[in-house]
């Protein structure tokens, strides 16, 4: 009995050292398996205001009244395309509405024989030809951007398909600014009331310090020099997509940055 003990104990002396030490390599495993390295790079950054934008159209009719009418007839449906001078509504006393300009028809309010109350919308037509991108942007954001400059455009459905623009005008509305962008080559399933996400390039800048925008939290960035972790704290400059301009911060060429992975 005493013998079968001293040999259990043996072996437990043999085996948990191993134990501990397979359990830390695990760890350090797992733990570097989290991660990624990347070194910092010279290159070009175009710097971008980034904003979300939606698909309007500047030919928009609205046939609105100012008395009481009944509505007699619907000449169209919506999503018809009508062309220029086609009927659109009939209401009491002979009321003809005809069409100033060829478009599709995106609302209609009333059934015939219905009653339509003054300033109520009986019908709208968009001319889906004329459309362009309005965004809404930030106060530093609108400081920078400029009639003509260039845009990038992105609908999240259409993945893979980055479209281009141009700023066309920029201004404000009720505290709110804003630009409006002309698109190159806009699909025809591209809709008014549709999103996208707008990139206007405001300047570009030569020969920049570059790191991986994600190595970046709360302004500091980890790294690894001379096989020791660092924190360091670092200023950003121009941001474009993927990578961020480092204007301040002890960064050296050879640091290997952290990036925590997703």
């Amino acid at each position: 009995m005493l013998q079968f003990i001293k040999h259990h104990k043996i072996w437990f002396f043999i085996i948990t050292p191993i134990a501990i030490l397979l359990g830390a390599y695990i760890g350090f495993s797992i733990k570097n398996n989290n991660v990624d390295y990347a070194s910092p790079k010279t290159g070009d950054i175009t710097e971008s205001i980034y904003g979300l934008g939606k698909v309007k159209t500047d030919q928009v009719y609205e046939i609105k009244i100012a008395v009481i009418k009944t509505l007699e007839k619907r000449y169209v449906k919506e999503g018809d395309f009508v062309e220029k001078g086609a009927k659109l509504v009939r209401l009491q006393d002979n009321l003809i509405f005809n069409a100033p300009f060829s478009g599709t028809v995106s609302y209609i309010a009333f059934n015939e024989a219905q009653s339509v109350f003054p300033q109520q919308t009986v019908l709208r037509l968009e001319d889906l030809s004329h459309r362009y991108i309005e965004v809404s942007l930030e106060q530093q954001g609108a400081l920078r951007v400029r009639k003509g400059q260039p845009v990038r455009i992105l609908f999240e459905s259409i993945r893979g398909e980055q479209l281009s623009g141009n700023v066309t005008s920029i201004f404000a509305r009720n505290e709110e600014f804003l630009a409006h962008i002309s698109v190159d080559g806009l699909n025809d399933n591209v809709l008014p009331g549709m999103t996208a996400d707008v990139a206007i390039e405001v300047g570009t800048k030569k020969d920049a310090m570059l790191i991986p925008l994600s190595s970046v939290s709360n302004g500091r960035i980890k790294v690894l020099r001379d096989n020791k972790k660092q924190t360091i704290t670092v200023t950003i400059g121009g941001v474009d997509g993927n990578w961020a301009e480092v204007t301040e911060g002890d960064l050296k060429a050879d640091d290997q940055i952290i990036i925590k992975k997703k």
